[in-house]
Parts: structure tokens; C-alpha cells; sequence
């Protein structure tokens, strides 16, 4: 009903206007290209947070008062106390230093060891292996410090070392993500030509549709050059999600196109009937998945927009070439697609599919039973709500961080900006903390300096490290280094003796920003959810006129989704809530494109026949397309989770992976039970128009 464009396309085809769609795609794609180069990567997840949140004010206060500023730990082994005066000089000496804090900054460094308080050796000096904590002029994301971290390294030559930090995690970080942004389609790409192959019935089929999204993706790609940046969890899943979620849409049509055919058509005509016939099936699927990922946007946590909106246009690029440059691809690599025609490798049709049928009550009770288990058992899930750091096992800094960890302990740092206080309300905020077992050592300008000395006469370089213009700086190194309970734990004894002692403070870091994440996606969760499950259910009561195909399309994916979590439950695995929250709305949004394409069969063929012979038609000619769709998206999850070494985008991919597949078998095994139990329903709710064209 939305679309009458059989004639337009065949006017498009015949005339210039394909030659005019060839050329407006090549310039889109040449100026994508150039924009490419000009896309700005964010790694800082904070910058994420709503502007109201504690740490998103904490940050803004630190970086006006005391600079963007950061630190890293630098242990040398072999060294005695003696001679570490000589490798702090060589520390100091590297441009964008801007302090050394060791041994020798709290005691006489000639003093015998047996001599120094055991507190300060057990922060300074371990087993033989000095500390030193080195305080840099640029923030913990600044492309700078791999720099400075550099010259560090080249200061040390001659000496065993390791450095650990922040700033050595995001360079860890940005390496993996971007090796890792063109890893995945090496691999996903090479699946889809396998699978395309088995499935498809020409040779050439996989080089048509591939070379249509690659378009696509790039025009995606390169239009995020228009944002003020995109995050790095956005950029290493987007190419691989983009063609996985939207290969469907080429493939609908050019199925489509092989089945008219068949029957006789020549190309042109065979071209403009496909594009007509698919054209409510790619649309809902395309609107569907859009509206699936801008309900993202509605997250204060605003990584959900940064996911949702590069998605979603990415799924529009997609639709986009698939109705306009995929018929013009079809129609110049016709005789191509005929001349390299074989049989279907894989799908094998019979007339026994249909004694399922017989059992459809059985199919849609268990279904139901199911989904209630599902519904059960997902809310019992444990949720994780930060974002570890990415690790390579085998790198230096990954090494380096087990090195001294080793000796040392863990390092996470939280930084307390505490307001118009003096050296007597931090000391006793110190001594607060003491005797904790959640905090490893503070660091502090009564700490990195005797207290009793007057703070006008301690020299700038140190105190403007520790006192800005309002706020008083203390870092506080936490015991737990994963998000765990004990660093929930450690984040509210922190708040509570904070709260004890100083009228008004803010905490920055790991732990604390961890638990702003916590509170605003949980805040979030619900109106996504929602918002998703209503956006979709919308879709598709416009593309059917139907009051009952869309409630049991949405429950049937909706039931999908709780599954898939319900397996993370009994896994015993905590799950992302990002990704709950990110594959809930792929899921429901990329995945109901299967029932749209098997349910629009149905109908079609249910105008001129009976529900049974009808559903056997539908299932057999949906096959296919639905397979070949679900085993590439599956695919390019499971690839993600496997390959990725950033623990969110991992653990993303592998629900992707499981929830696709559950969504297909969801959709071949119980939608065609559940339509044929509702068919009755289903005729009287739906507002027919002029259906009953040959399918």
C-alpha cells in the first residue's frame, strides 16, 4: 500500500535515470571516502555521563583548577634506595614531566631501610624494586602521553622496568581498537561469501550484495565525520553490525528477483515486480531496526546515542542503496547472475515441512511456557555497569601491569576534590581511612610533604599538584581494581567518610564513575525498553493494517530477547548492562525483520488459499533469506566476542551471536504454530488490501 513504484522503475531501468543513480552513488561514496580520514575516536567514557552527574562535575572541576594533568607508576628493579636519586633526575628530564614522587621525596634516601617507617616503604620500595609515581602534563586520554610514556621508556634504557597507569591503558585501548575495526569484517566477510554460496543460487550472488553494502558502510563510515565524535566501542562494531543487520534488504530483493524469473519475466520486468514486492518487507525492516536504536538516544548515559545514531544511519545507508543502487546493480549484472547459476548448496525443500503443522497448539503452549521461564529467569541476572579496560595478554603493558601489581599491589586511583579545607581537616580525612582494609595508600600534600612545614612556603611546583583555587586534591588508591562487590563496597566507605568530613567534595575515577554509570542506566533502562517495544509494535501495525500480526510478532521477538538473557542467567555470568540495554533494542528492532518477511508471505499467499497450504509456501520461500541472514549476523557476533580484546564489545557480541540464532529459531519453529493458532484473529483484525498475488 505504501508503494507504487513498479513503473518508476521501470522507467529507470529503460531510460538514464540508472546512469544518474550509478553517478550520485560513486560521488556519496569518493566523498566518504575523503571524510574517512577526519573522523574524531573518543575513548573517554565519562565524557558519557549526563552533564549533572557527580563525575562529569568532578572532572570539570579538576581540569580547571589543577590542569588536564595525569599520572603513571614506574617501577625499577635492582635498584637500592641510593640510587634512586639518579633515576628520578632521568624521570624529570623528560619533557611533559611534571613531578617525580619516590622514596627520596619523603625520607633521606641514604636512610638504612630498617630505619624507614614500614607505611613508606610498603608504598616506595618492594623486594628490591623502587616506585615511582609520575605525574604528567596531559590528561589520561591525551594522543600526547603516548608520547611522554615513550620517553619515559627511552629515560630507562639500561634498566628493568614497568609502567602502569590510566594513561597506559587507554594507549592499550586505542591500539586494540583501532587494529580492531578492520579485523572483524576480515573475517565476518569471508562467512558471508561461504554462506551466501551454500545458500544462494549463483556464484556471483555474494559478490553483488557485498559490493552493495560495502557502499553503504562506507557512506556510514564516513559520515561520522559530521559528529563531534563517536566512541571507540561505536567504531569497532559498527561496519561489522551495519552489514550483518542490513544484508537482508539486498538479499529480500534479489531473492525476489530470482523468483520472478522463474517464472518467465525478462530482466527489467523481473527487476520492478522484485523492488515492488519487497519494498513493505525492506521498509519495515529498515524502520523496525531504526526505531530499535534510536531509542537508545532517550539514555542519559548518552553512549546510547553515540550507538544509536551511528547505527541507525548506517541501517539507513543501508536501505537506502539496497531500493535504489541494488536494482540498478541487478539490472547491469543480470546475464552475469544467469551464466554463473548453481544449485542451492545447503537448503533442501520437501513437502514433509508442513506435518508440523499438526502440531501447532503443542508448539505455541511451549513457546509460551518459554517465554515465562525466560521472563523468570532474566531478571535474576547479575549486571556489571562499568567498562574494563581492554588488554592484549602478550602486550608490554599488559605485562608490565602484572609485573607490578605483583610487588605493589592494585592501582585505582579516585581522586577527592574536597572545598576549602586546611592541612587539619585532610590530615584527619587521612587518618580516617587509615586502617581500611579497601584502601591501599593515599597520596596527599601533607603526605608528599611534612604537614608541620607551612603550606605558603612549600615550593609551587608541589603545591600546585595538591591545592587549586576552591579545592584541595587527595588521591586515594583503592584495594579492588574490578568492578566487583567490594569496589562498590570501597566507592561507599569512601562517600561515607567524605561525607564525614568535608562540607562539600566530588570523586573522580574508576570506582565512582562506575557507580554514576550504575544509577543513570538503570534510570534508563525502562523507558528504552519500552519506548523499543512500542516504536516496533507501531512499525508494524502501519505495514500490515493489523491489529493482531504486530502483537504477536513483537512477543514472539520480545520472547527471543527474554530467552537469550535467561541463558546469561544460567550461565552464571554477569551481563553488561550497556549491552542488556544495546542487544535488547538489536534484537527486537534487527531481528523481527524475519517475522515481517514470513508473516507479509503468509498474508499474501492466505488471501488466495488456505492457512495451512499458505504457511508451507511462506516458510519455504522465507527460508533462505531468514537463514542466510541469521547465520551472517550470528556470525559477525560471535566473531566480535571472540576476536575483540575490549571486554564490552566481547561480551556484546556474544549475545548478538546467541540472540540472533534464537530469534530465527524462534521465528521458523514457533512463528508459523502460533500465525496458523491466530489465523482466525488474524483475518478478522488485519485490513486487507489487494493481496493474493502470486508470492
Amino acid at each position: 500500500p505504501f508503494y507504487k513504484g513498479k513503473e518508476t522503475m521501470n522507467r529507470i531501468l529503460r531510460g538514464s535515470g540508472k546512469w544518474w543513480i550509478i553517478a550520485l552513488f560513486i560521488l556519496l561514496a569518493v566523498g566518504a571516502g575523503i571524510l574517512l580520514f577526519f573522523v574524531r575516536i573518543n575513548y573517554d567514557l565519562t565524557e558519557y555521563l549526563p552533564a549533572d552527574s557527580e563525575t562529569a562535575a568532578g572532572v570539570e572541576i579538576m581540569e580547571s583548577e589543577f590542569g588536564d594533568v595525569s599520572s603513571v607508576q614506574v617501577m625499577v628493579n635492582g635498584q637500592s634506595p641510593t640510587q634512586g636519586t639518579e633515576i628520578a633526575d632521568r624521570l624529570e628530564a623528560v619533557s611533559g614531566v611534571i613531578s617525580v614522587t619516590w622514596l627520596g621525596s619523603a625520607v633521606d634516601p641514604t636512610t638504612p631501610v630498617e630505619f624507614i617507617n614500614p607505611k613508606i616503604l610498603e608504598r616506595f620500595y618492594q623486594d628490591e624494586s623502587l616506585m615511582f609515581w609520575v605525574t604528567i602534563d596531559c590528561g589520561t586520554y591525551d594522543r600526547r602521553a603516548e608520547g611522554i610514556v615513550e620517553g619515559l621508556r627511552n629515560a630507562l634504557i639500561g634498566t628493568e622496568f614497568a609502567i602502569r597507569g590510566e594513561v597506559t591503558d587507554n594507549i592499550e585501548a586505542r591500539n586494540i581498537a583501532s587494529s580492531e575495526i578492520f579485523k572483524v569484517l576480515l573475517i565476518v566477510v569471508p562467512l558471508c561469501v561461504v554462506v551466501l554460496l551454500l545458500i544462494g543460487k549463483s556464484w556471483f550472488e555474494p559478490i553483488l550484495i557485498l559490493g552493495n553494502l560495502a557502499v553503504a558502510v562506507l557512506l556510514n563510515m564516513g559520515t561520522n565525520a559530521l559528529l563531534p565524535h563517536v566512541s571507540y566501542i561505536t567504531m569497532t562494531m559498527t561496519m561489522a553490525l551495519q552489514l550483518a543487520l542490513s544484508l537482508d534488504y539486498s538479499l529480500f530483493l534479489l531473492h525476489r528477483y530470482e523468483e520472478e524469473r522463474e517464472r518467465g519475466a525478462d530482466i527489467i520486468p523481473a527487476i520492478a515486480t522484485a523492488t515492488k514486492k519487497t519494498f513493505v518487507s525492506v521498509s519495515g525492516s529498515a524502520l523496525t531496526t531504526i526505531a530499535g536504536f534510536l531509542a537508545l538516544c532517550l539514555m542519559r548515559y548518552s553512549i546510547g546515542t553515540d550507538l544509536g545514531v551511528v547505527l541507525s544511519k548506517g541501517i539507513l545507508c543501508s536501505y537506502l542503496s539496497a531500493i535504489l543502487l541494488m536494482p540498478v546493480l541487478l539490472y547491469f549484472s543480470a546475464r552475469i547472475l544467469d551464466q554463473a547459476k548453481h544449485r542451492p548448496l545447503f537448503i533442501r525443500r520437501g513437502p514433509a515441512r508442513a506435518k508440523r503443522f499438526r502440531l501447532r497448539y503443542v508448539l505455541t503452549g511451549f513457546f509460551v511456557l518459554l517465554g515465562i521461564a525466560g521472563f523468570i529467569l532474566q531478571k535474576q541476572n547479575d549486571y556489571l555497569y562499568g567498562n574494563s579496560s581492554a588488554q592484549d595478554p602478550d602486550s608490554v603493558i599488559t605485562l608490565d601491569k602484572a609485573a607490578i601489581k605483583e610487588k605493589f599491589g592494585s592501582y585505582n586511583p579516585v581522586v577527592v576534590l574536597a572545598t576549602g579545607i586546611g592541612p587539619a581537616e585532610e590530615s584527619a580525612f587521612i587518618a580516617s581511612l587509615a586502617d581500611s582494609e579497601h584502601i591501599v595508600a593515599i597520596d596527599s600534600l601533607s603526605q608528599a610533604v611534612n604537614p608541620s612545614i607551612p603550606r605558603e612556603l612549600i615550593p609551587e611546583t608541589i603545591r600546585s599538584a595538591y591545592i587549586g583555587i576552591e579545592h584541595t586534591r587527595i588521591i586515594v588508591y583503592l584495594a579492588a581494581e574490578s568492578e566487583n562487590d567490594e569496589l562498590y563496597a570501597a566507592t561507599a566507605f569512601l562517600e561515607e567518610k567524605a561525607d564525614s568530613a568535608f562540607e562539600t567534595y566530588h570523586l573522580v575515577g574508576f570506582a565512582p564513575a562506575t557507580a554514576d554509570i550504575r544509577t543513570t542506566v538503570l534510570g534508563d533502562s525502562a523507558l528504552v525498553l519500552w519506548v523499543t517495544f512500542l516504536a516496533i509494535l507501531g512499525v508494524i501495525l502501519l505495514l500490515f493494517r493489523s491489529l493482531t500480526i504486530p502483537v504477536l510478532l513483537t512477543l514472539l521477538i520480545q520472547g527471543a530477547v527474554w530467552i537469550n538473557f535467561a541463558i546469561g542467567y544460567l550461565q552464571g555470568r554477569p551481563i553488561l548492562y550497556i549491552g542488556f540495554l544495546i542487544v535488547s533494542a538489536l534484537q527486537m528492532g534487527g531481528t523481527v525483520d524475519y517475522g515481517i518477511l514470513l508473516s507479509g508471505r503468509y498474508l499474501d499467499l492466505r488471501a488466495s488459499t488456505t492457512a495451512e497450504l499458505a504457511m508451507q509456501t511462506a516458510v519455504e520461500k522465507s527460508t533462505p533469506s531468514i537463514l542466510t541472514s541469521s547465520l551472517i549476523l550470528a556470525f559477525a557476533g560471535f566473531t566480535e566476542g571472540i576476536v575483540s580484546a575490549i571486554p564490552s564489545v566481547s561480551a556484546i557480541g556474544y549475545l548478538i551471536g546467541r540472540g540472533t540464532l534464537l530469534s530465527a529459531v524462534v521465528i521458523l519453529v514457533f512463528q508459523p504454530s502460533v500465525l496458523l493458532t491466530f489465523d482466525k484473529w488474524i483475518q478478522k483484525t488485519t485490513l486487507h488490501s489487494k493481496r493474493g498475488e502470486k508470492a
